[in-house]
């Protein structure tokens, strides 16, 4: 679970559980491919266009296109265990890019206001908060004019390593391995949908429909994305503004057949 150390530094310890599970507005992924092309080739299905391994991207989908908001946590896996993400500095701003590079894509682009990515150390205990190195990594996330790196662009939309991965693999190999992170995708809820007559017409501020990098659309439904078609949106959209507006016809007749029923009375 998160918590908070003395100085509010949120941090996640490794191998707990969540409090909660994944439903309407909670995702948990073991892995950090954000967009369709970087799913590795090795995650299809032989014979089908499927994969074992599905992009981030998707979830992020399904969170806008409902309305509702969520959040993906990269590094806690399927039933809830925190397991973490071993990323360096610069694998962390590779992460933040590659979100920021998917939603540009996606039609219509989705503001940066939409969402925000959170980066939470992960420690194998409460007692090792004040010594651990995670957080002092987290302080060195803002880019340093002396670190050329920092300026170096990062290879995107391939499952093929970056610069940033061989990086950290040479750390490794010289032993200083990275520390654990889980990341927080997460994407806000719509804000509340108005009603405005301009002019004579009757405008309904209805959440936008997004088509991922892929060109598909998906919403959340609980625990589990469901792909919908152009036409199948159209219907979505007309069911949500009859569910929006039908409480109000109802009540307007209401109150025109009691104004008839006075007016009997009173002719």
């Amino acid at each position: 679970m998160t918590r908070f150390s003395e100085i509010s530094r949120r941090f996640y310890l490794k191998n707990s559980v969540t409090p909660f599970e994944e439903d309407s507005t909670h995702e948990f992924k073991g892995h950090r491919n954000i967009s369709a092309e970087e799913v590795p080739p090795w995650c299809y299905i032989p014979g089908t266009d499927r994969r074992s391994r599905k992009a981030v991207s998707r979830n992020i989908n399904g969170f806008l296109n409902t309305g509702k908001g969520g959040t993906i946590y990269l590094g806690i896996v399927d039933e809830g265990k925190v397991k973490g993400l071993l990323l360096t500095q610069y694998q962390r701003d590779h992460v933040r890019i590659a979100v920021k590079d998917a939603l540009s894509r996606y039609t219509p682009p989705v503001p940066e206001e939409c969402y925000k990515v959170e980066i939470i150390p992960v420690i194998d205990s409460e007692e090792k908060v004040d010594e651990s190195t995670a957080f002092l990594d987290l302080q060195d996330d803002s880019c340093n004019e002396v670190d050329s790196n920092c300026l170096r662009p990062h290879i995107l939309r391939t499952s093929d390593f970056c610069w940033c991965d061989s990086h950290a693999k040479e750390q490794f190999s010289e032993g200083f391995p990275p520390s654990l992170y889980v990341v927080e995708i997460t994407v806000f809820p719509w804000k509340k949908q108005q009603l405005k007559i301009e002019r004579g017409c009757i405008q309904f501020d209805l959440h936008p429909v997004y088509e991922d990098e892929e060109g598909k659309c998906h919403f959340r439904r609980q625990a589990s994305l469901v792909q919908y078609s152009v036409q199948e949106v159209v219907e979505l959209t007309k069911a949500e503004i009859k569910n929006h507006f039908m409480p109000l016809l109802l009540s307007l007749r209401d109150e025109m057949k009691t104004i008839r029923d006075r007016h009997k009375l009173h002719s």
